[in-house]
C-alpha cells in the first residue's frame, strides 16, 4: 500500500510518479534569489554546428551567447545557465573558469 502524507491522507504524484516526502525540493525563502550568480564561472565553447539540430536547441545556444563553431563565452555558474547546457550538452564543451 502507498504511503500517504500527513495533510489529506492521499499518496504525492508529481508527474505520475509516487514521491517520498522527504524528496521534494525546499520552496525558497521569500524574497531569496535562487538563480543568483555562484561564485565560480563556466566557460562555454560551441564545439558542433547547430545546422540541422531543433529550433530549441539552437535558440539554447543562441541564448548562451554563441554563434559560430569555437566561439568562447564565461557564464556565471548557477543553476538557470547549467540546465541549458544540459539541453545542448552535445553541442558545446564545458569548462571551469577559477
Amino acid at each position: 500500500m502507498a504511503k500517504t502524507t500527513k495533510k489529506n491522507n492521499a499518496p504525492l504524484y508529481v508527474n505520475g510518479r509516487y514521491v517520498v516526502e522527504k524528496q521534494l525540493p525546499k520552496k525558497p525563502a521569500k524574497g531569496a534569489k535562487p538563480y543568483a550568480a555562484a561564485k565560480g564561472s563556466i566557460k562555454v565553447t560551441l564545439i558542433k554546428s547547430t545546422a540541422g539540430s531543433l529550433k530549441e536547441h539552437q535558440a539554447t545556444v543562441k541564448a548562451l551567447g554563441l554563434t559560430k563553431i569555437r566561439t568562447s563565452n564565461v557564464l556565471p555558474d548557477n543553476a538557470a545557465i547549467r540546465g541549458m547546457i544540459f539541453k545542448v550538452k552535445h553541442l558545446v564543451a564545458v569548462e571551469e573558469v577559477k
